[in-house]
């Protein structure tokens, strides 16, 4: 819970402050993004909020660089108990359309957010009470005390009543929506009316590319003027590119093997606990952070960054490599090598399938896992896809394996345990990975706890259970969000969270 009232400020930048270099007389910048994931269907309601940030809609709290609550629209959280949070809101603030952003404005959001299933902090349609203008009081229908630490999340951007976000987002943000072409790109215009420090940039784009050659390939010919989520690979050669540097924020992510516990015929082998235990204790992990990703990662034993579990991150030890384990662990179980190289037991082949992110996990990441489980006899094959095929299959349980990036989005230390793998959560593919009773508990006991402490401590527990002891998920890197840009790019101040990333402070030089 946070008590404190924010005023705007422009974050200090090394690399570009305004009197490094003289402003480009076309104040306009054009990104290179990931492939397109607006046209999902949980993503269209959200467009230009997440799975990218343009800048458009604002939350009603903002997720600052150190992973904590800081006020923004709502300038003040009060918990009145009963479950009740009390959010003191921003005056003088307007839509992009020139209508107030006010407490009736704040319902229509979180109610919205109802409508269209974020399902995310438990809301419901009677959680939102107007207290005045300036004033609401919200509700989950479940406990939970880790709203306000939710509410940073960009699926809450605020969104004017009556419009349609999913085609024409009007909101309060520093830019303003202009055009979006599915496929290609989405762009942005400053807001003149921004009720904070206005962008020095006139115009921004996402462009929107379906792989990683062509979108750096697109940024050494000037096509764009930056890249994200740069692919490990090229960061070599990218950072040797005359005119062209590399930008790192500090860790917000953790590339996390995702375990079908629970999957769906015929994705039934990793509901063995030996099995789950036997591929995480044959992943080298020094081994894929100091060659594979070539330094620009850490290892980790969390499934999010550790400083959201504060001084108890320690309690998550991790399974730490050790092939000669990974065969007795296998050879107890009854899983044995025969003639051939893949173990089986029972007639049946110890085969897996594994998925990976599209856009976000390098398949060179796959293939390094892969020839992992080879040396101990399980046989993987990657399955790769496009978001559509991809998220299917997530839903579906369609898998044994999963490789992704998520970001930690929130300030809510069990935001991802309570996301991916608790039996209370709303999204579909969770009850394909669910960790147990006592990993249940321990994630229910976080969310209701009152003190910030407590809920550290709590999903602390919660994460120890689900890594060190039911292997329902393997934490392989810590890693930056990296970056590319041209030099001319000025002031960029990266996030740790790329969904939370804003793009004020930047600016063009000549």
């Amino acid at each position: 819970m946070f008590v404190a009232v924010a005023a705007a400020c422009r974050p200090a930048d090394e690399s570009g402050a305004p009197g490094d270099s003289v402003p480009a007389a076309r104040q306009e910048l054009t990104v290179g993004a990931l492939e397109d994931e607006f046209g999902l269907e949980l993503n269209r309601p959200r467009l230009g909020m997440y799975p990218l940030n343009a800048g458009i809609c604002e939350p009603l709290m903002k997720l600052g660089r150190g992973l904590q609550t800081e006020p923004w629209l709502a300038t003040r959280s009060e918990y009145r108990g009963n479950n009740t949070y009390r959010l003191t809101l921003r005056r003088d603030v307007k839509f992009h359309d020139g209508s107030l952003f006010d407490a009736r404005a704040a319902k229509y959001t979180l109610d919205h957010s109802v409508r269209v299933k974020t399902q995310y902090s438990y809301l419901s349609d009677q959680s939102v009470r107007v207290i005045d203008d300036s004033t609401i009081d919200v509700r989950p229908a479940l406990p939970n005390l880790r709203l306000a630490e939710q509410l940073v999340h960009p699926s809450y951007g605020v969104i004017g009543p009556g419009s349609d976000p999913a085609r024409r987002p009007v909101c309060t943000g520093p830019f303003r929506f202009v055009e979006y072409v599915p496929q290609s790109h989405i762009t942005v215009a400053r807001n003149n009316f921004y009720w904070g420090d206005k962008t020095r940039l006139e115009r921004l784009t996402f462009r929107f590319f379906q792989d990683d050659n062509t979108r750096a390939l697109a940024l050494r010919s000037g096509e764009v003027d930056a890249i994200f989520d740069v692919n490990r690979g090229m960061i070599a050669g990218l950072e040797a590119t005359p005119g062209v540097r590399i930008v790192k924020a500090s860790p917000g992510a953790v590339i996390v093997m995702y375990i079908a516990t629970r999957g769906a015929e015929p994705y039934l082998r990793m509901r063995d606990p030996a099995v789950r235990r036997a591929v995480a204790l044959a992943i080298d992990r020094k081994v894929l952070v100091e060659r594979v990703l070539e330094g620009h990662a850490a290892i980790v034993n969390t499934v999010n960054p550790p400083k959201v579990l504060g001084r108890y991150a320690a309690r998550v030890t991790g399974i730490s490599y050790d092939p000669a384990e990974s065969r007795r662990v296998l050879d107890s179980a009854g899983w044995k090598l025969g003639a051939g190289p893949v173990r089986t037991k029972g007639g049946k082949a110890l085969e897996l399938v594994m998925i990976m992110q599209p856009g976000h996990v390098d398949r060179f990441i796959g293939e390094y896992v892969q020839a992992q489980l080879a040396a101990v006899g399980i046989k993987v094959t990657l399955d790769q896809l496009d978001p559509g095929a991809f998220s299917s299959r997530i839903n579906s349980g369609a898998f044994d394996l999963d490789i992704e990036v998520p970001s930690q989005n929130d300030a809510n230390p069990a935001f991802l345990l309570a996301l991916r793998w608790y039996s209370k959560s709303h999204a579909r593919g969770a009850r394909f990975m669910l960790a147990g009773p006592l990993f249940d508990s321990l994630v229910t006991a976080s969310i209701t706890s009152e003190s910030s402490d407590d809920a550290q401590r709590n999903a602390a527990e919660a994460m120890h259970v689900l890594v060190d002891e039911e292997v329902a998920a393997i934490p392989l890197a810590g890693v930056h969000r990296v970056y590319a840009m041209t030099d001319k790019v000025k002031g960029f101040d990266p996030h740790p969270s790329r969904t939370n990333q804003w793009w004020n402070t930047v600016w063009i030089a000549r």
